[in-house]
């Protein structure tokens, strides 16, 4: 048998602080980048990892996204080439 901290209730007590605690704690404008800058001057911590996460999300799908068209693209190319090859060994 394996001894996995995260199947204890110690555990999920800690979680519940670290939760508490963010939603907590303050973070000033002039610690963030200016994108996540608010009107109030401060936002929680929990409030940045939150839209820092949104934005990771958004990124990985835009990425995604390229990559597939970059992938089509190949894919047409390819196709295009066996194409006039066999059109080479037809004749």
């Amino acid at each position: 048998m394996t001894y996995r901290f995260e199947n204890t209730e110690s555990y999920r007590l800690v979680m519940e602080l670290r939760k508490a605690l963010s939603e907590a704690m303050e973070v000033p404008n002039e610690w963030l980048p200016e994108s996540y800058h608010t009107a109030r001057g401060s936002r929680t911590l929990a409030s940045v990892e939150r839209e820092m996460e949104k934005r990771q999300a958004e990124k990985a799908e835009s990425i995604h996204a390229e990559k597939k068209a970059s992938k089509a693209e190949l894919i047409e190319l390819y196709r295009s080439q066996v194409e006039q090859g066999e059109e080479l060994f037809a004749a």
